[in-house]
């Protein structure tokens, strides 16, 4: 119930008192990240890209990363290995089990980088640590935040024709903003169900139109939207969807913009790389912490990634949308 109010207030009400609230909880923590943060981004390069703090989001083209040849071609690797495992584990499952992974989201949304690859290939970490990534995730968020996640999503087609989980509309439940990367490892199109947004200030004025609706309707409110809903309250013109080629991509608030994505067609599979950045404290990788103990500003964005046990791997549903 405390949850259900906090994302109700999140997503609908005054946002200043859960900044406040956030303050609260960590002053001198809060303090620290946001002094260092200040001066880390003082001494960046003009950025050649920006997130609009209005829209919440900015646009990657291909060649903005400058070493993401190298990272796309260890993806690529890890994909194929992976790829494999995925389907031996499907065929080697009981009718039952069978029927039930049918059912889940894994069926068509799969996180595959482990722990373990991370410590194996630690180019993927450098790259989410990177001026270019980590540098624009804290020029947005104003303060020097926690990278959570690293990974590579692989989405392929689902056999029902309705839409679930993160196939709809939804906001991500981690804090009151946050930072994702969305990056294509392959060539992606409408076939393979890109990512879908709509920008932060369009998608408070459709949340609100909504709840609207709904209660006029009698309807429940639950943090799903469907595509219907969004067009009667005209928000189809503000969809935008990150195509094209690998390399391009999108780095987005997503506490703030609803999104989706995995709306693959048959025949076809998304594979991107995912980086996640929070200013709240949530479920992580566990980073090997050690590399980074002589640079003070990147072993403050992983540290908190101790507590993490080192061979666990990070399960929270969660963590998987889009």
């Amino acid at each position: 119930m405390q949850k259900a109010l906090y994302y109700q207030i999140r997503d609908t009400g005054p946002r200043a008192l859960l900044k406040l609230a956030a303050l609260l909880r960590e002053p001198l923590e809060t303090r620290r990240r946001r002094s260092i943060a200040r001066r880390y981004i003082s001494h960046l390069p003009l950025p050649g890209v920006q997130m609009d703090s209005t829209k919440g989001y900015g646009r990657i083209e291909p060649g903005y990363f400058t070493n993401f040849d190298r990272v796309a071609a260890t993806c690529e690797r890890l994909f194929e290995i992976k790829r494999a495992k995925v389907a031996e584990e499907v065929a080697g499952m009981s009718s039952k089990k069978l029927e039930k992974y049918q059912s889940t989201k894994r069926k068509f949304l799969r996180n595959l980088f482990s722990n373990d690859d991370l410590r194996r290939n630690p180019e993927l970490v450098d790259f989410a640590l990177d001026d270019a990534t980590f540098g624009l995730a804290t020029q947005y968020l104003g303060t020097l935040p926690y990278l959570n996640r690293v990974d590579l999503l692989y989405s392929v087609p689902r056999e029902a024709d309705d839409k679930v989980a993160s196939q709809l509309f939804h906001l991500d439940p981690e804090g009151l903003t946050q930072v994702k990367f969305f990056i294509n490892i392959f060539d992606i199109g409408d076939a393979e169900g890109p990512f879908t947004f709509i920008p932060a200030d369009a998608t408070r004025r459709i949340l609100k139109e909504i709840r609207v609706l709904r209660r006029k309707r009698g309807k429940p409110h639950v943090g799903r939207y469907s595509d219907e809903e969004i067009a009667a309250v005209g928000g189809s013109n503000a969809v935008i969807e990150i195509k094209g080629p690998r390399g391009a991509g999108v780095a987005i608030d997503t506490s703030r913009c609803l999104h989706l994505g995995s709306r693959v067609r048959p025949g076809a599979f998304r594979l991107c790389m995912y980086l996640q950045y929070c200013t709240t404290r949530e479920a992580t990788n566990a980073f090997d912490i050690k590399r980074f103990k002589r640079d003070p500003i990147r072993y403050l964005a992983v540290k908190h990634s101790a507590r993490t046990a080192v061979s666990a791997e990070v399960t929270a549903p969660h963590q998987m949308e889009s």
